[in-house]
C-alpha cells in the first residue's frame, strides 16, 4: 500500500505512543516512550511556537542533528511523540518510492531502465546498495541481491516450480559483480546495473537499513526508549516498560511471518529493565521455543516455514540458494541474528540459516558484532557464546 494507506496512532503503557501502518507490503509497528528520568519540559508541536519539532524525511543530515530538530528539549508529551512518529511514517513512504520494483519512477526501476549505464539515485539508495555488497561477498555464496531473475520464476502462492532450463538461464544473470553504486563521497549519487538482464532485489536487506534509519531519527529527536517492528525486523532501545507489552508488538520473522512477541519483565522506569524477545517455534506455530534478553539492539529471524508448498511429494520453501536457484538445503528451520544494527541482522540471517543449524552458529562466531540462535528440524535450539546467560529455552 502507498501514500493513502491508513495510519493509526494509539496509546501504550507508561505514556507510550504507537503507530501501525502498512508500507512496502509490510506491517510496521513503531512504539516510543517518554525518556526515563527526563520528563518535565514539554516539546511544542510543529508550528506551535519558537521551538518547532520537525525533521525533513528526505534529509537525514537534518534528522541526525539533534540541535536542528529538538534543541535541548526532551519529547515527553503525546503530541511531540506523535510528531516524531509522523516523521518516521513519511520516511517510510520515501523509501517505498525509492526502492519499489514496480513503480517506474523509483530509483530501482530507473536504474534498470538505464542499464548498463548508471542512473542518478537518492543518497539512501546508493548507500543501501553499497552497504549490501559486503554481506553478499561474505556470505559464502548464500546471499545475493541480484536474485530477482530467479525469485521472479517461483510462485509460492500458486505452487509453481520453474523448469531447470528457466533456472539455468536466470542464474546466468545472478552475481553482485553486475551492480555498482557510487562511492560515499560522490556529490551526485548513482547506481549502475551493468547486466541489463540482472534484476536487483533488495528485499532481503532493505528493512534492516530502514529500521536503523528510523531508530536514528528518533534518537536524534531525544527519544531514547523505543520498540520498532518492521515486519519482523525488531529494534529496541532504552528500558523496557514495566507492564507486559501487548502481543500485537510481536517480534517476527522476515517476510512478514510472526516469530514471537516482545515481553517485558516487571520493572519501573527508574529501574531500567532489558527487553525479552520471544523467538517463535518454527515447528509449532503460535508457541515460543526461546526468549532472548536484550538491552538494546535488533533481532531478525529467517525461516524456511513461512512460505512453502508441496508438489509431487517434495516440499519447497522460499529461501532460495543463489548457486542453484532452488530452495536451500539446510537442517535449520529458523535462524535468528542479534546485533546492534538491524542491517547486520538482515545481512547475515539468510546466510546463517542456509549454512545449517550448527554451521550457521560456527559462522556467526566468526563475524564481529553479531550473535545467532538456530532451531533445527528436530526442534533443538543452539546459540553463540555471546548469548550465554541471555537465552531461556522453552
Amino acid at each position: 500500500m502507498g501514500e493513502g494507506s491508513a495510519v493509526r496512532f494509539r496509546s501504550g503503557p507508561e505514556g507510550a505512543r504507537a503507530v501501525r501502518f502498512t508500507c512496502f507490503d509490510t506491517i510496521i509497528d513503531l512504539q516510543v516512550y517518554p525518556s526515563c528520568g527526563k520528563q518535565g519540559e514539554r516539546l511544542p508541536r510543529v508550528g506551535s511556537g519558537k521551538r518547532s519539532f520537525h525533521i525533513d524525511p528526505d534529509c537525514r543530515a537534518v534528522a541526525r542533528d539533534r540541535a536542528s530538530c529538538c534543541g535541548s528539549v526532551v519529547p515527553d508529551d503525546a503530541a511531540a511523540l506523535d510528531d516524531a512518529l509522523t516523521t518516521c511514517v513519511a520516511r517510510c513512504r520515501r523509501f517505498e518510492r525509492l526502492l519499489s520494483r514496480t513503480d517506474p519512477s523509483s530509483d530501482i526501476s530507473r536504474a534498470h531502465a538505464a542499464s548498463p549505464d548508471p542512473a542518478p539515485v537518492a543518497p539512501e539508495t546508493a548507500e543501501l546498495v553499497r552497504l549490501a555488497l559486503p554481506y553478499c561477498a561474505g556470505s559464502r555464496g548464500c546471499f545475493d541481491i541480484t536474485m530477482g531473475t530467479v525469485t521472479s520464476l517461483w510462485d509460492f502462492h500458486a505452487g509453481i516450480v520453474p523448469s531447470r532450463r528457466a533456472l539455468a538461464d536466470a542464474l546466468e544473470h545472478v552475481g553482485v559483480e553486475a551492480v555498482e553504486a557510487s562511492p560515499a563521497d560522490v556529490v551526485a549519487p548513482w547506481l549502475a546495473i551493468r547486466d541489463p538482464k540482472a534484476v536487483l532485489d533488495l528485499g532481503g536487506i532493505a528493512k534492516g537499513y530502514i529500521a536503523d534509519d528510523l531508530a536514528g531519527i528518533l534518537a536524534a529527536c531525544g527519544i531514547d526508549r523505543m520498540a520498532l517492528n518492521l515486519g519482523g525486523n525488531v529494534v529496541v532501545r532504552g528500558s523496557a516498560p514495566g507492564a507486559a507489552i501487548a502481543a500485537e508488538n510481536a517480534a517476527g520473522c522476515k517476510n512478514d511471518a510472526s516469530c514471537g512477541e516482545q515481553r517485558a519483565p516487571d520493572g519501573a522506569c527508574g529501574n531500567p529493565m532489558p527487553w525479552h524477545i520471544g523467538i517463535a517455534d518454527p515447528l509449532h506455530p503460535g508457541r515460543h521455543c526461546a526468549v532472548v534478553e536484550l538491552d538494546a539492539g535488533s533481532v531478525v529471524t529467517s525461516g524456511t516455514r513461512e512460505r512453502r508448498f508441496s508438489r509431487g511429494g517434495v516440499t519447497y520453501h522460499h529461501i532460495l540458494d543463489p548457486r542453484t536457484g532452488m530452495p536451500a538445503v539446510t537442517d535449520a528451520a529458523s535462524a535468528t541474528v542479534v546485533a546492534e544494527r538491524s542491517l547486520d541482522c538482515d545481512g547475515w540471517s539468510t546466510t546463517v540459516l542456509m549454512l545449517g543449524a550448527q554451521g550457521g552458529i560456527d559462522f556467526a562466531e566468526g563475524v564481529s558484532g553479531i550473535e545467532a540462535l538456530t532451531v533445527d528440524e528436530c526442534g533443538r535450539v543452539r546459540w553463540t557464546s555471546g548469548l550465554a546467560g541471555k537465552v531461556a529455552v522453552g
